[in-house]
This record gives C-alpha cells, sequence and structure tokens, in this order.
C-alpha cells in the first residue's frame, strides 16, 4: 500500500501544471474537450501499468450488479490503464458467476466476502479496500452505474487533485421506459473541503490511494460516507467536480437509504452519533459539526415534506429546496 502511494505522489505530482488547461475547459466545456485537450494517459510511458479499483458491497444485489459491471466493463480504457473490480458479498452467496468471460475482457475481477449476514456496506468496503491493489481508488453501489467515459475524464484530475467526481443523475432503477434524469452536485470546478460538505446526498470519487489513510467506520449504519469522504477529501485539499453527469446514481424505494421514513430516522441517529463523537475544538471540527447539524435540519424537513408527499425522494427535495 505504501509504495503504491509513493507512485500516485510522484505521478500526481507530475500532472499538475500539465491538467491547468483541462480544468478551465471543465468548467465550461465539458468532459469531451477534457480529453482532447490533454489526457496523460493516451501515452503508456506517461502512466505505465497504472491501476484503478473499483470496489462494490452486494448485499442482495444479483437482480442488477451485472448493470454495474457491464457499465465498469465499457470504460475507455486509456492505454497502460488495469481496472480493478473488486465485489464484497455481504449476503452469504456467491457473486463470481457475474465474472463473465466478456466482463472478464477488460476487468480484472476479484470476489470477497465480509462473512456475516448484513455486515454492512463498511464492513465491505473495507475488506475492499485491503484487498485493491490500484494506485486509484473507487467505490460504487451495487445498483449504480459509471456512463462511459467516466474513468477516462476523472482519472487526470484525480492524479492531480487526489480527489475528483463528476456530476451525477439520479434515475428509478426500474422506471419504465427511457430513465427520467435530475442532475445532482449543481457547483462544478475545484471545491475546498468546507465547500464540499455542502454537498447533500452521495458523491462517490476517484481518490488517488495515498488520499486514504482511514478506513470506513463500521459503527455507523447511515451517513458513513460523510465522515469518509470528508477525511478523504481533505487529505487532497480538496475535491475536483467535473462539470458532465457520467455517473448514474438510481434509486431503489426498498434500498437503505431510500425506504422511507425509516432512513429518516436512520439518518437523525447517524448525525447524533457522530456529533457525539467530536470533542470541543476549533477549526475542522467546528466545520463538520456545523455541517451535522445543518443535515440534521435538512433531514427533519425532508421527513416532514415526504409525510405530505410520499413517494419524494431526498435528492428531489434538495433540488427543489436548493435557491
Amino acid at each position: 500500500m505504501r509504495q503504491a502511494a509513493s507512485r500516485a505522489r510522484k505521478k500526481g505530482k507530475g500532472c499538475i501544471n500539465l491538467l491547468r488547461s483541462a480544468e478551465s475547459a471543465a468548467c465550461g466545456l465539458g468532459a469531451q474537450f477534457i480529453v482532447k485537450a490533454y489526457n496523460p494517459f493516451q501515452s503508456r510511458s506517461f502512466y505505465p501499468a497504472m491501476r484503478l479499483s473499483v470496489i462494490i458491497p452486494a448485499h442482495r444485489s444479483h437482480a442488477f450488479i451485472g448493470d454495474a459491471l457491464d457499465s465498469l466493463a465499457a470504460q475507455q480504457q486509456p492505454d497502460g490503464l488495469a481496472l480493478e473490480v473488486i465485489v464484497i458479498a455481504d449476503d452469504g452467496t456467491d457473486y463470481a458467476h457475474h465474472f463473465t468471460a466478456a466482463r472478464r475482457q477488460t476487468l480484472e475481477c476479484l470476489s470477497a466476502t465480509t462473512g456475516r449476514i448484513a455486515a454492512g456496506p463498511s464492513a465491505a468496503r473495507n475488506i475492499g479496500l485491503n484487498r485493491a491493489s490500484g494506485d486509484f481508488i473507487s467505490f460504487l453501489d451495487a445498483d449504480d452505474l459509471w456512463l462511459p467515459g467516466r474513468a477516462a475524464a476523472l482519472l487526470p484530475l484525480a492524479a492531480a487533485h487526489g480527489a475528483a467526481v463528476c456530476r451525477m443523475a439520479i434515475t428509478a432503477l426500474d422506471a419504465p421506459g427511457a430513465p427520467k434524469l435530475t442532475p445532482v452536485l449543481p457547483k462544478h470546478g475545484h471545491l475546498s473541503p468546507q465547500d464540499s460538505l455542502l454537498i447533500d446526498g452521495g458523491f462517490c470519487p476517484v481518490y488517488r490511494r495515498d488520499c486514504i489513510t482511514h478506513t470506513w467506520d463500521e459503527d455507523l449504519d447511515f451517513a458513513e460516507d460523510l465522515l469518509f469522504n470528508h477525511a478523504a477529501v481533505v487529505n487532497a485539499g480538496g475535491l475536483f467536480v467535473h462539470p458532465q453527469p457520467l455517473m448514474h446514481y438510481r434509486i431503489r424505494p426498498d434500498s437503505a437509504t431510500h425506504h422511507m421514513p425509516s432512513a429518516s430516522h436512520r439518518a437523525e441517529r447517524a448525525y447524533a452519533q457522530m456529533l457525539s463523537r467530536l470533542s470541543p475544538a476549533s477549526g475542522e471540527t467546528a466545520t463538520l459539526a456545523a455541517c451535522l447539524r445543518r443535515k440534521r435540519r435538512l433531514n427533519a424537513a425532508y421527513l416532514q415534506a415526504w409525510q405530505q408527499e410520499p413517494g419524494l425522494h431526498f435528492e428531489q427535495f434538495v433540488r427543489d429546496s436548493s435557491p
């Protein structure tokens, strides 16, 4: 792990000056221009034998995890990049049969297990982190999708900044007909760690490996990504947000994060638990505490709105509530 982190630091520093023009384009012209303007992966000698590890926790996910794997297999993989996928079963079943020959043509597939039933996504992701060999790390829920070009667009930015994410589009998993997409992450460009705390809802960055010096908190059963992502973004010194929605965040009404009203109650318990752990302090801790208090208020407002309009999902509520 230390050797991979050292390699990533050296390679990331070499990208910073070269990416400045690409970052300017990202703020106004989108992914296609970024890749054409500057793509360090076009040269195998520039990034020899780089590896991206994508970690997928799986709990009762057989019905849809194939879509997630296909979306990774369809990534436009630059020369010299290996894409490693690690699926960690958390339901006592075997997911290895989803690694079909067609998917293995472009993916290096590994399977693991928590050895328990419903140990939680944090436990599964920590096992995946221990198995991952990538210079870059990302996490994907089993019901979500990467669009083609996501890896190619974000990896150069992650190499330079340590953490990069794209805007996302949310859609219902089982909606009939063409998906109805709602963009999230309204801001783009470089965000400070403090500004990244203003993002409401999940987001799934690509991280340079040296920015992950911590594990997922297995004591939290909700909003665990808030603490993990914040620590990684602090290590990176900020987060670069790509303007195009190159990921589909698919909503399942029966998922832990969208099954209302229990999801709202779990969120309230999680925020209270996180706040109770923070010692009186200033600076970054005070900023995080303010973020948690704001999220508690937002969660309470969402629960009230949902009671008036059952079926309203959180991301739509946030979008409609934004000034």
